[in-house]
């Protein structure tokens, strides 16, 4: 039977080179995923909650809300959620920001990491104008309560989710407001509304009177005028 030997020399110099292939590969695999990925898309202007963890009770940590459409378009729905921290890049509120980002995954665990490059457009929001609870003290020249609004009324405005709130008089109506500009409300669509049985001497009422036309805010008011510039309604805020 032959005998089998190795020789020591051999062994080493076979066992360096596999060493070193294999140290080249991670090296080269680790280069190419530092170059990255570049990326623009749009960040919303709040932060989003990160998703509950399903074995946590503890509030979701803030995310930021983006959308790789080529216009911003206000779908709340379809934004994706990433890191509320980015590489370079702090957060401006009430800001909608166009970013073109670089983007590397760690090869071991996976992650996304992503580093500013370049803020490419940015424009105001101004939906915190309209934030918080408001009374309707004015429509069309009548103080409220009158005839129309026997009770008086209130309107609710969540700037986060774009929702307002607000009663026909028997049913709760929202409003889901889009983009909003300096002066006006440039786009909105409707949201939901209950479907009780209203009584036979239900009056229906404006859930929103004023909504639809351009605004001014000066400290707690909220003054709603025509194209005209004609006052339409007058909105105190109440909280």
């Amino acid at each position: 039977m032959k005998e089998f030997s190795i020789n020591p020399v051999d062994f080493l110099k076979r066992g360096s080179f596999f060493i070193l292939t294999v140290f080249l590969i991670f090296s080269c695999t680790e280069e190419f995923e530092n170059l990255g990925t570049e990326e623009t898309f749009w960040v919303y202007s709040y932060p989003i909650p990160c998703d509950y963890p399903s074995n946590s009770t503890s509030p979701p940590k803030p995310c930021l809300g983006i959308t790789y459409q080529e216009e911003f378009d206000f779908e709340l729905r379809t934004l994706i959620r990433i890191p509320f921290e980015m590489e370079g890049y702090t957060f401006k509120p009430y800001h909608i920001q166009k970013v073109k980002v670089q983007k590397t995954t760690e090869f071991k665990t996976g992650e996304e990491k992503r580093k500013l490059l370049e803020i490419l457009e940015e424009e105001r929001d101004y939906i915190d104008v309209l934030e918080g609870g408001w009374r309707v003290l004015r429509h069309l020249g009548e103080d409220l309560p009158n005839a129309n609004y026997p009770n008086g009324h209130g309107v609710v405005i969540a700037p986060m989710i774009r929702f307002a709130s607000s009663s026909d008089g028997c049913n709760q109506v929202s409003l889901e407001i889009r983009q909003v500009g300096k002066d006006k409300i440039i786009s909105y669509k409707p949201g939901m509304m209950t479907l009780k049985a209203c009584p036979p001497d239900w009056i229906k009422l404006m859930p929103f009177p004023g909504l639809n036309s351009k605004f001014r805010r000066e400290g707690n008011i909220l003054t709603f005028f025509s194209d005209e510039d004609e006052e339409v309604a007058v909105w105190e805020k109440i909280n």
